[in-house]
């Protein structure tokens, strides 16, 4: 047996065991008839998509308003450095740009579930 073959064999060998560790209180679980709560707090794809989605969301904005933050910050210690007077106006206005993306595709999602009659409760 070569060695390339014992490593593919123990490698096998433990992604079985692996798998076999997992599922098998799963099956108890299921023969048992324990009920197992929702971790994720939704009912369907649709709603667990618009939470991740919400939550992107609302970081991508804290992020970008905290940029413009940064930018402002940038403005202010610039010192009339036209050079680090226009970084700051670049990042100020990207961030601004970003925001209003943001901003719009959330407004275009929420449009859109309006429109296709999809409600969550």
């Amino acid at each position: 047996m070569s060695k390339n073959t014992f490593k593919n064999f123990s490698l096998l060998l433990v992604l079985i065991s692996g798998l076999l560790t997992i599922g098998l209180p799963l099956i108890n679980v299921e023969a048992a008839n324990i009920a197992i709560d929702n971790p994720l707090g939704t009912n369907s794809f649709t709603e667990l998509f618009l939470s991740i989605a919400d939550w992107i969301a609302g970081i991508a904005a804290t992020v970008a308003v905290l940029m413009v933050v940064i930018g402002g910050i940038q403005y202010m210690v610039s010192g009339g450095s036209e050079e680090k007077v226009a970084a700051a106006r670049k990042t100020i206005q990207w961030s601004l740009i970003g925001l209003m993306i943001i901003l719009a595709s959330w407004g275009l999602l929420q449009a859109l579930l309006e429109i296709l009659g999809i409600t969550i409760t």
